[in-house]
């Protein structure tokens, strides 16, 4: 099954994040699906406290697999590109 049929769930942050290094957390994560509970991890350089909500995706063929949904690190990577691109613009017109 394709990740684009998955189906989404809600998934609370289960502990609060351990540090991996370089700035990073180990994030241990839980859904709900049909009345049974799920867990994953994830790492990221976000800070997130335990409680915290996050959207998960999972199998419904297999809801033990998951992904956690990088929705909003997506944005800051994106938004980074932009502005890497403006500055060698900027950077390169100035050479001339």
């Amino acid at each position: 099954m394709a990740k684009t049929d998955w189906k989404d769930a809600d998934g609370i942050v289960a502990d609060d994040p351990v540090y991996s290094g370089k700035n990073t957390h180990s994030v241990v994560f839980t859904y709900k699906v049909d009345d049974h509970f799920y867990s994953g991890t994830f790492t990221t350089g976000d800070t997130y406290r335990k409680g915290d909500p996050i959207p998960v995706r999972y199998d419904p063929k297999n809801p033990e697999r998951n992904d956690w949904v990088v929705k909003q690190a997506r944005m800051y990577w994106i938004f980074g590109i932009v502005i890497a691109v403006v500055i060698a613009i900027i950077v390169v017109a100035h050479m001339f």
